[in-house]
């Protein structure tokens, strides 16, 4: 069997999805937490380890977060290049080996995880995370940016509509924090990633701006 040589290359290119064999990780001592976890959902943009590609995703996952804005896994001792969980590492981590991808290709889209494996039925957050699903859905979102940048100086109303989201998507993390004292840190998990920084994948550039945001195209957008 081929052994993993701990070099982090890996781990540099994105953490791993969550597997139902991983359940287990999300309730142990010094396992993963829920401010771990970022939830990618249907119609993101992400990075596919097989496929060495950023590709729209068909599914929701749940996947371990990357250090600030960067795919590299957040357990990735910087100094060390080892795991900070090996001992207890995902079930991709376990079967991914530098030289060998085709294991990890098997199982890589298998006996995913999403939200409503993780948090128990009836979950008070559930209702509004289905809201939130309605108003700031990514393919909702991508149609939007493609219509905008189609006509960006004639697109002003089109740009309120997607204010509109943005703004809702910040004030409902906000306001969950708030009443419901959750870490800001486990939105990622209850929301996705931000909708300004799914946004960018679609060509457009969203800053923060008071109480809402104002745009701009990225580089190299139509």
């Amino acid at each position: 069997m081929k052994e993993c040589k701990q070099c982090g290359t890996c781990c540099r290119k994105g953490g791993p999805a969550l597997h139902s064999q991983d359940l287990h990780l999300l309730s142990i001592e010094g396992g993963i937490d829920l401010t771990d976890i970022v939830t990618l959902r249907i119609g993101e943009l992400a990075y596919d380890q097989p496929e060495g590609a950023v590709v729209p995703l068909a599914s929701e996952i749940l996947k371990i977060k990357g250090v600030g804005q960067e795919w590299t896994c957040k357990f990735l001792a910087p100094s060390t290049q080892a795991c900070r969980i090996y001992k207890d590492r995902p079930i991709e981590c376990k079967t991914l080996f530098c030289g060998d991808p085709e294991p990890l290709r098997k199982m890589y889209d298998k006996d995913r995880i999403t939200r409503k494996d993780v948090l128990p039925e009836g979950h008070p957050v559930f209702e509004i995370i289905e809201e939130h699903e309605l108003k700031c859905a990514p393919l909702q979102l991508a149609e939007l940016a493609k219509k905008i940048l189609e006509k960006w100086e004639n697109s002003a109303e089109l740009q309120l509509d997607l204010l509109e989201m943005l703004v809702y998507d910040k004030s409902i993390r906000e306001l969950l924090v708030e009443k419901s004292g959750l870490p800001a840190e486990s939105m990622d998990f209850f929301f996705g990633r931000s909708l300004n920084r799914v946004l960018s994948g679609f060509g457009i550039i969203a800053t923060p701006n008071g109480s809402s945001f104002s745009l701009r195209k990225t580089k190299g957008s139509a």
